[in-house]
């Protein structure tokens, strides 16, 4: 029996070199492998991250368009307003001078004359009525 024993230890050591020499290069492909997967992973987690980032960026940007929208609604809006003021001014300036040549008599004080502009006619309300018939909104009933 001992020379069985010596011999499977023989055929132990004449494998054990050639399998180490395999073995070092399987464990340094598998740590590879390891390595490269963990990297995927990495890649995948940041592509996710850099997904979910890019769709709150659109949601921004919607929100900027929405808003860009509405000052430029708001913006068109003021041209109305501003010629609105414009008539206004123009009508107390035409009152204002048709009274000033009309009330001011040569005998009247200065302080008086004053007086009477500062308690100038304020203009009729303008109001703005839409030429065009509105369509009935889908929500009215």
């Amino acid at each position: 029996m001992a020379p069985m024993a010596s011999q499977a230890s023989r055929t132990r050591m004449s494998m054990a070199p050639g399998a180490g020499g395999v073995s070092s290069s399987v464990a340094a492909r598998i740590s590879a492998k390891q390595a490269e997967l963990q990297a995927l992973q990495h890649l995948r987690t940041e592509s996710a991250r850099l997904a979910q980032e890019l769709t709150h960026l659109s949601e921004r940007v919607d929100t900027l368009v929405t808003g860009g929208q509405t000052v430029a609604s708001v913006m068109a809006s003021w041209q109305g307003v501003f010629r609105a003021i414009q008539l206004a001014q123009a009508a107390m300036s035409k009152h204002d001078a048709d009274a000033a040549a009309d009330a001011a008599p040569a005998d009247q004080h200065p302080t008086e004359q004053v007086l009477s502009l500062d308690s100038r006619s304020v203009p009729e309300t303008l109001v703005r009525i839409p030429l065009q018939a509105s369509e009935p909104s889908a929500s009215a009933p």
